[in-house]
């Protein structure tokens, strides 16, 4: 009895390996989620560039049919104290658009600097306008992203944190591609200032470079953890890099046998119910949590791809 009782066991389990990845090995599959809406830009911050940039993203994404996550800063949504209603217009674009939204706090605080409390007080305060967007659309706020994909420095701070987001009904909405756009977007809005057409054609081509090297390292580190490669999390942010190169990204991904599926359907993949031990002053992508969290050296995380170096040089000056 004991005998047929542990072949029965592994036979259970080969059922169970099969069906929980020979699907994910055949199928490459990935969510799109954009940060810092209505938009982010440190030279170009009129109202008619961030109209621009939500027209270009969700023209692209209704294109291939991606149910983008967008995350909500609301104090961006303000002037001077007031609601900027040309602002606000824009996530209204983006609701009914078909997009998705989440909660990225009110002003972008870094929690490492904070108390848990003054942390929380930011969620609260950047639902207010967010829920009643979504109410009038007879939809509910249940997603929240991390600013910094910080999520708390200790044990403690980060329990708080995450009891706090599950009492309110939240669903972390984690990042397993990470990358630098924001890099690349702040070099574009310095050749857009420098009028000069050469530069920005080598950086939306090095851009789309860049984040397929990005790509290729996740995926590498997705089959070393797990075996296989998971339903991926992206994480883009509303700037000008990706409203003037967004075409030429997603079809970077389908050339790479990629097919787009909302946060939702992501977050069925048995891997984000991984243990996450990560207690760092660092955000990293979910899957360098989880790899920390399994105890791989620091070795595991050689390789990721780097910024060209006349980016940083643009950058800085």
């Amino acid at each position: 009895m004991k005998l047929c009782y542990k072949i029965k066991i592994i036979f259970l389990s080969l059922i169970f390996f099969t069906e929980c990845f020979s699907q994910d090995l055949s199928r490459k599959e990935i969510s799109v989620s954009v940060d810092d809406l209505p938009y982010v830009s440190k030279y170009y911050n009129d109202v008619k560039y961030g109209k621009m940039i939500i027209d270009s993203l969700l023209s692209a994404f209704r294109e291939f049919n991606i149910k983008a996550l967008g995350a909500v800063n609301t104090s961006k949504l303000y002037e001077l104290g007031r609601l900027n209603y040309s602002k606000l217009i824009l996530l209204e674009r983006w609701l009914d658009s078909g997009m998705l939204m989440a909660n990225h706090t009110h002003s972008h605080k870094n929690i490492f600097t904070i108390t848990v409390q003054e942390y929380c007080k930011d969620v609260i305060e950047g639902e207010s306008i967010l829920k009643d967007l979504l109410k009038d659309r007879n939809q509910k706020l249940k997603y929240f992203r991390h600013p910094y994909l910080f999520r708390g420095e200790n044990k403690e701070k980060a329990d708080s944190l995450s009891n706090f987001l599950k009492e309110r009904g939240y669903i972390e909405a984690p990042v397993t591609i990470d990358n630098y756009d924001y890099l690349f977007s702040l070099a574009l809005e310095k050749a857009l200032i420098m009028d000069n057409d050469t530069l920005i054609s080598r950086i939306g081509c090095d851009y789309i470079k860049y984040m397929e090297d990005v790509l290729k390292y996740y995926e590498s580190q997705s089959i070393a953890l797990f075996g296989y490669n998971i339903k991926h999390i992206l994480i883009l942010h509303a700037n000008l890099i990706n409203a003037y190169f967004i075409r030429n990204l997603l079809n970077m991904y389908v050339k790479n046998n990629y097919t787009f599926i909302s946060i939702d359907e992501a977050l069925t993949d048995i891997c984000y119910q991984s243990k996450d031990d990560f207690y760092k002053n660092l955000g990293v992508s979910w899957l360098h949590r989880w790899a920390w969290s399994k105890g791989f050296g620091d070795d595991f995380f050689d390789g990721e791809p780097d910024i060209p170096e006349y980016i940083k040089a643009l950058i800085k000056n």
